[in-house]
Parts: structure tokens; sequence; C-alpha cells
């Protein structure tokens, strides 16, 4: 009776068991039926009559930039897939036969799909210990290679049989084959059973032996395991066990197999051959056409990668066959950087057209390039740091009218945060010493991060979020996302919009591209690598359109072309040598810690920009600004031909008035301004003739200056000792620690004279010289009492004498 129970409860967890799967069988195929609407069984075919051409891609360039029309030259092969094509005919019998015992024994005889196979893996895959599904006829290997498609999940598996069958209705057995026999992985990045013949044993794959197309069938089970240069001894193995196979399908004898299975693996010496690599440039197309093709097409990157490389297409890029060269050949050359480069320090630069926003020299890493798909630092995402201000911050608010070039701003700490109970100031300038009174033009020359975070304060997050993603097409950026450690991360603040510490940083090559819109006239156009892409047959794949949008008026590119000149003049970038034939502007940036070095410059030519920085893996700051020279030494030589074949080019300034003012007020200059212990206070700046200065200066105000007794007059001071200065008028400085401010002993917190010409004696008692360190409430106004020349009263002389 005990047995009998045992029976019944065993037969009905079978049948639950039994249901469960086929329940779950039903529920997969049902799922893969209902996606099968929307395969594109179009692009498949088109990808497999690509496949079957598998011819290189060839890409060109313009052989003349300058004379308007293009004019293709060959500049690359792709180097990133390997193949060549054979006709079936052209290939062993060893390797037809030998392909269909291991992969696929019934190839001739089904659909399309083994079910047999496909329902023990199916069940395997349910009730396995292992969630790998299997059981690929050749025709689905064809349908995985060419489109790219490969993840390890039972609803793309259920899709591939689905396409695998349309397949078979169109193609016959043979062109399948053939197919698959010229695209097969064969690792080493080659592709095709016909170049791996030649790589591996140097001949053509009809002559191949019957161990060397053994050995062929087998590197494909596994291309990384069995790749006979890094693991001879696994490869040798695998030979061996696809050459029983072979036996015991009765494709070679038993004396064939002792035979083969003896010799041992030869192949030829991998220095013999030369690996082609390509270029940064062509790598940089690549995934551009990459990326525009999967989403005009709706494919897979893969799909499209391969399709692109395989499909015997014509790119016609963008790039500048002289520049490109001059990157290259600079930028493989090792010693032309520093030797840190040896301890992981890297660089990368990206060079465009601005008036078009063309693509026309990129290099994304320091050497010679020995692979593919490396990591190019010129196109993935890093710290811009102060080289985001003048598209953030500076360029807008100038075209808003809400600063000019003689605007004004108080370079002091912004705000103090207690950390273990002392005060911190923000932001903190490096070294730590602050100008005080700082007009945009000096801010923007001198990268005050106090100055950028009061713009940040005028414009407001959001403002600056919206137009760096929708304007400048910046899509790095992060408005609010939550880490793996559950921190909430956002760039909706003031040290990312302002000081450039993005949280995912932006592209040096987007970077440049928004940077062409100051040389460009405000107009920025779409970064482009390629033009259009052309197949086989003569028809347009992808036609990449120019694309343009103002961002800004003419005036304000004009207005930012002089400021930032002056960065290479005289300010972060002074050491730029190019200005002198050319003219000259830009910007550097370092984020925090100096991980990031950066410079993104322009000419009326072109507009470059260059990164430095550790790829390691560590935190390790840069230590000196080596990328200016490289950018200039690059830069340099590029310009020789552009100088030499018209006359040169200057920045504009058609669109702007030039005016002088008061650099401590913005205003108008006045007499007042000239009694400056200083010097002289007035400059000249470019500004559009409704945002120009039209009040006059009321920072300077007189006081009567004991020039014996080094201190600002009483009653008591010998008038022959008494001259007339002008001081600062400048209110709302008070700071709960001290503060080192460069222009502190010219400042005074009290009125010190009547603001005109006729300066009047003495000074209102109580009032305190803003030199003292502490006030009576225990905050600070001033600095060290070394500055304190024409702050103190005159020690000697009563104020009754």
């Amino acid at each position: 009776m005990q047995i009998i129970r045992k029976r019944k409860v065993f037969v009905v967890v079978a049948a639950v068991i039994a249901s469960v799967a086929l329940a779950t069988l039903i529920g997969i195929i049902a799922t893969a039926l209902y996606t099968a609407r929307n395969i594109n069984f179009e692009v498949d075919e088109k990808m497999f009559s690509a496949a079957a051409k598998w011819s290189s891609t060839t890409f060109y360039a313009d052989s003349d930039r300058s004379d308007g029309e293009y004019t293709p030259v060959e500049v690359d092969t792709s180097g990133n897939l390997k193949k060549e094509f054979y006709p079936l005919e052209n290939i062993s019998t060893y390797l037809k036969d030998g392909f269909i015992a291991v992969e696929d024994k019934i190839f001739y005889q089904h659909n399309g799909v083994d079910v047999k196979r496909t329902v023990y893996a199916a069940l395997n895959y349910l009730f396995g210990k292992g969630k790998t599904f299997g059981a690929s006829t050749i025709t689905q290997q064809v349908v995985k290679n060419v489109s790219g498609d490969n993840e390890p999940t039972v609803l793309r598996k259920f899709t591939e049989i689905i396409r695998a069958a349309n397949i078979e209705q169109s193609y016959s057995k043979d062109e399948i084959l053939e197919v698959y026999l010229n695209i097969v992985p064969m690792s080493e990045s080659i592709y095709g059973v016909g170049l791996a013949s030649k790589v591996y044993f140097g001949k053509e794959p009809s002559e191949l032996s019957v161990a060397e197309a053994a050995t062929l069938i087998g590197i494909t089970n596994a291309t990384t395991a069995y790749n006979p240069y890094k693991n001879p001894k696994a490869c040798l193995e695998k030979r061996n066990t696809v050459l029983s196979v072979m036996r015991d399908d009765g494709i070679i004898s038993e004396a064939e197999y002792l035979s083969e299975a003896a010799t041992p693996l030869s192949v030829i010496a991998r220095g013999e051959r030369k690996d082609i690599y390509d270029s940064w440039f062509t790598e940089t197309v690549i995934e551009d056409i990459v990326s525009d093709y999967s989403k005009e097409y709706g494919v897979s990157e893969n799909a499209a990668r391969i399709l692109l490389l395989g499909g015997g297409y014509s790119v016609y890029t963008t790039m500048d066959t002289r520049a490109q060269r001059v990157v290259e050949k600079y930028f493989e050359n090792t010693d032309n950087f520093p030797t840190e480069v040896s301890d992981g320090l890297n660089f990368a630069m990206a060079i465009t057209d601005p008036n078009s926003g063309d693509l026309v020299a990129i290099a994304g890493n320091v050497g010679e390039k020995r692979a593919n798909r490396l990591l190019n630092h010129a196109t993935v995402p890093h710290t811009p740091a102060s080289a985001l201000k003048p598209l953030a911050l500076y360029a807008p608010l100038i075209d808003e009218g809400k600063i000019n070039w003689a605007t004004v701003f108080d370079d002091v700490p912004v705000s103090f945060n207690k950390v273990n109970g002392e005060y911190v100031e923000y932001p903190r300038n490096s070294p730590a010493l602050y100008d005080g009174l700082t007009t945009v033009s000096e801010a923007l020359r001198l990268s005050k991060n106090t100055v950028a975070v009061r713009l940040y304060n005028m414009r407001g997050a959001e403002k600056i979020f919206s137009e760096l993603t929708e304007k400048f097409g910046i899509t790095t950026l992060v408005r609010s996302e939550k880490t793996a450690n559950g921190n909430i991360v956002t760039d909706l603040a003031a040290s990312p919009l302002a000081l450039g510490q993005l949280s995912r940083g932006v592209s040096l090559r987007k970077l440049t591209e928004c940077y062409g819109a100051f040389a460009a006239g405000g107009v920025l156009s779409k970064g482009r690598s390629y033009l259009k892409v052309v197949d086989s047959d003569g028809q347009e794949v992808l036609n990449n359109l120019p694309e343009q949008n103002r961002v800004f008026s003419e005036a304000t590119a004009q207005i930012m072309n002089q400021l930032l000149s002056q960065v290479t003049d005289s300010g972060t970038a002074r050491q730029i040598t190019l200005k002198e034939t050319v003219s000259v502007a830009g910007k550097t940036g370092t984020s925090g810690g100096n991980l990031d070095r950066l410079f993104v410059g322009y000419t009326p030519y072109y507009a470059a920009g260059i990164w430095c920085g550790y790829d390691n893996g560590t935190a390790t700051p840069v230590s000196s600004p080596s990328h200016l020279r490289i950018w200039d030494e690059v830069m340099s030589e590029i310009h020789l031909s552009a100088l030499s074949v018209e006359k040169q080019r200057k920045f504009a300034t058609d669109k702007t008035v030039y005016r002088s003012y008061c650099m401590d007020s913005g205003g108008l200059y006045t007499d007042n301004c000239i009694y400056d212990p200083r010097g002289t206070r007035q400059a000249y700046g470019f500004f559009t003739a409704d945002n120009a200065p039209d009040s006059l200066c009321g920072r300077h105000v007189l006081c009567e200056y004991d020039s014996n007794e080094k201190g600002v007059a009483t009653h008591g001071c010998p008038r022959e000792n008494i001259v007339t200065v002008a001081l600062l008028d400048v209110s709302d400085r008070k700071f709960p620690k001290e503060i080192y401010v460069t222009d502190a002993e010219y400042v005074y917190r009290g009125k010190c004279a009547a603001n005109d010409k006729e300066p009047r004696v003495g000074i209102e008692e109580g009032l305190l010289p803003y030199f003292y360190s502490e006030l009576p409430d225990g905050t600070y106004v001033g600095i060290s009492k070394r500055h304190r020349q024409f702050n103190a009263r005159c020690p000697s002389h009563s104020r009754t004498a």
C-alpha cells in the first residue's frame, strides 16, 4: 500500500512538472511568435546578401578640402574585420564536410532548424544545471553571425529560429553554406576559412590537408580557447577531436585519422604577418555610422557593425588628410610626450572645422595603434572643468545683455561652510588668493571660480542645464541619478555647471564642436565624421546632411573671440605660440585634484581640443601643463599649409564697439579714477552698442593721504605732505575667517572725502580702517597688516591739532 501511495505521489509530481514545463515552453514560443511580428525579414535578407558579397568597406576623404568640391581619395580599408570571400567550389571538401559533421549533421535535410536537437536543448535549459540553449544549425549560425544578435536569451533563440527558417526559404543550401564558411569567426579578427587558410597555413583554402582543415574547424568552436597562437595545446587537442568526428562520419578513414592525428600543429609564425588596424579616424567614423544605421533601420548595433564592415560600402568621410597625418605621426612618437606616459599618462586630441562642424582629425591615445576598438579618450567623457564656463555662463549672459566685458564682480568667496569646527570658503582659488574687484574679461582670462559661481547664481541651474543639453547637444549631463550605494548624483548644482565638475563629463570631441560656434559667428554645426554611405550598387544607405543652429548672436561670438584670445595672450594658456602667426582663442580646464587637464582652442581655420590624464585606474594628478605645448606644436604644423595658400584670416569685430571703462567699476572712466594709487585703471574692451558702459564710475572715492607718514591724513597732518588718492568704495565684504584679498589695501569701508575734485581734510571718528583683520563682532574684513599702506590713518598727528 505504501509503495502504491509513493507511485501516485510520483505520478502527480511528474504531471505537475510536465505541466509547468509545457506551460513554460508554450509561453516562450508564444512570446517568440509575438516578437516575430516585429522581425524585419527584409533587413535580414539584405544582411545575408551583403555577407554573400563580403567585401571590405572603403573609406574616402576629400583630396583638397579648400576647393569646395569633394574629390574622393581612398584613405582606409577597414581592418576591423579581416576577410576574403571564396566561392564554395574553391574551398576544400574536407572543410565543407567537416563543418557539417561537427556543426550540423542534417544540414541538407532540415529547413533551418534541427527539431530534435532544439527540443532536447530546450528541456536541458529548463531542467539542466546550466542556462545555455545551444543546438544551433549552420543556418542559425549564419543568422547570428550576419546580424550580430547573440544575447544568451530564450527569446533571442526563438526569433533566431524563425529568421533561419526565412533564410532557408530564400536561399539554397549551398548559398547558405558558402556564406557560413566565409563569415565564420576564426580568431585573430579573421573571418572566413579562406583568409584563415592563408594566415595560419599560407595556403589557399582548396589546398588544405585534413589536419589543417580540422584545425580551422576546431578554432570556430571557441575562438579564444582554441587560438593556435595563444593556446596551441588546446588547439591541437580540439583538432584531433574534430578528426575523430570526421572519421566516425566516414569523411576520412581510420588510417587517415591515425596519420593526421599524429601530425604536429604547424602554423605560420605570428610575426610573419602584419596586422592591419583601423586608424583613429576610421574607428570614429565606424562608431558614428553604426549608431546612425542602427537608428535608421531598426537593427542592433552589432548587426549594423557587421553589415557596415563586410558590406562592401563606400564611406565618404570628413577627414582632412593632411591634418590627420600630422596628428597620427605626432601621437605615434612617444618622444613628443612627457616621460610620464610610461607610467600611464595619456593624451587625446580632436580637431574640427568650426564652420561645418566636420571632424577633420582625431587621436585617442599616445603611441602606435596596435589594436582595433581601443579606448578613445577623444570620444569618451572626461571632466571639462573650467572649459565649460564660456558655454554655460559667459556667452549666454553676454548674449542676454546681463553682463558685458567690463561688468565687475568681487573675487572673494561666495559662501563659507563649517567643517570640523573650521570655516571653509567656497569656491576656493588655487592658490588661496583672491583679487577682489574683477571684470568679466579678467575673470575669464584668469579662470576665476568665484566669479563663475556668481554667474551661475545669476542664470540658475535649470536654465544652464537645459541650454547645454538642448542647444549644445551635451547629452551626458545628469539630472538626477541614484548610485549603487544609494546616493543621488545630479549636475543641477554649482560645482558641475559653474566649475565644470560634471558627474559623467563630456567628450573632448563634443566640447571642441561646441567651441566651433565661437569661430563660426554664433552658429553651432552638428558634428559629423562622414558625409554619406553608398552600397556596392551605388545606392545611398545613409546621408549625413549638415545641421546648423544659432546658439548666440554674431556680436556675442565676436566678443567671446576677443575675451578668449586674452586667455592665450596673457592668461592660463599664454604659452601658446601659434598666436604669433594667427588669431588664437581658447580656454583651459583642470578638474579637481588635477586628474584631468584640457585645453580647447580655435583659430579662424580650426577648433581643436586636447586632453591629458592617467588611464591606469588610479587617481593620479597630472603634474604639468604639457598638453598646451603639444596642442601648440600640432596646430602650428597643421596651420602651415592653411596660412601658405591664402591671406591670413582674423577674428572679426565689425558687430561690436570698442570702448574704454574703469577696471574697478565697469563704468565710464572719470577724473576720480586717475587718483588710484596703483596707476591707471582705464582699460578697453569690446561691447555691443546697446550693452556698453554708459554710467560714470562710482567706485573711486577721494581721500587725503600723508605721503610722509604713509597713512590716511588726519587734521594734524602738514598740508605739504598731503596728496589725493582714490580708494575703492566696496561694501558687503565680511568673512568669518581671514581671507587674502589683493586689493584690500586700496579699499576703505567709510567715507574718506567728498567724491569730487576738491578733497576735504579729515576722517569721521570711529571708522575702522580696512586693513585690520578682526571686527568687533568677531568677523573679518581684511588681510595681513603688511597691506595697510593706503588704509591706515596717519599715526603721528592728532585729529585736533
